[in-house]
C-alpha cells in the first residue's frame, strides 16, 4: 500500500526506424522540414534542431485538448486602440487591445506571445485617449 503501480510501456504510433533527430526531416511527422520550424528548434541539435533522442526515462504523460491561443485577425481598429466598424469608421467608445484586435502583424502570427506586447501597448494607447477626452 502506498506504493505506485508501474505504468504500462508508452506506446508510440508515429514512431519511426532509427533515431528521428538523426534525420533533416522525418518522414512520417515532417517535424524540422520548415525554415520556420528550424528557427524555433535549438540551434545546438543537427542535423535537425527540432527533435533530439528519447534518452531513459521516467515520462509522464497528460491529455492535451485542442484550443484557440489567439487570433491573428481580430477586430480592426485605428492607432488610438478604436474599433472600426466593416467601412472603417470609428464604433463610439469601443476599444480592443490583445487578441481581441486585428495583428499589427498585418494577420500573421510569427511566433507565441505575439500579442502581448500590442496588448500592453495599445491598452495604454486606449487608456490615454479616454483619460484626455479624445473620444
Amino acid at each position: 500500500m502506498g506504493g505506485r503501480a508501474p505504468a504500462p510501456p508508452i506506446q508510440l504510433p508515429f514512431a519511426e526506424p532509427g533515431d528521428p533527430s538523426t534525420q533533416p526531416a522525418p518522414q512520417r511527422t515532417g517535424r524540422g522540414g520548415t525554415a520556420y520550424n528550424r528557427y524555433l528548434g535549438d540551434p545546438e541539435r543537427q542535423p535537425n534542431p527540432c527533435l533530439a533522442p528519447l534518452g531513459a526515462g521516467p515520462y509522464y504523460a497528460v491529455k492535451v485538448y485542442a484550443g484557440d491561443i489567439g487570433t491573428a485577425c481580430g477586430i480592426a481598429a485605428n492607432g488610438n486602440a478604436q474599433a472600426l466598424d466593416a467601412t472603417g469608421q470609428v464604433i463610439a467608445g469601443l476599444y480592443v487591445a490583445g487578441n481581441d484586435m486585428h495583428s499589427v502583424m498585418g494577420g500573421a502570427y510569427p511566433a507565441p506571445g505575439i500579442t502581448l506586447g500590442p496588448a500592453l501597448t495599445f491598452g495604454w494607447v486606449a487608456g490615454q485617449h479616454l483619460a484626455h477626452g479624445q473620444h
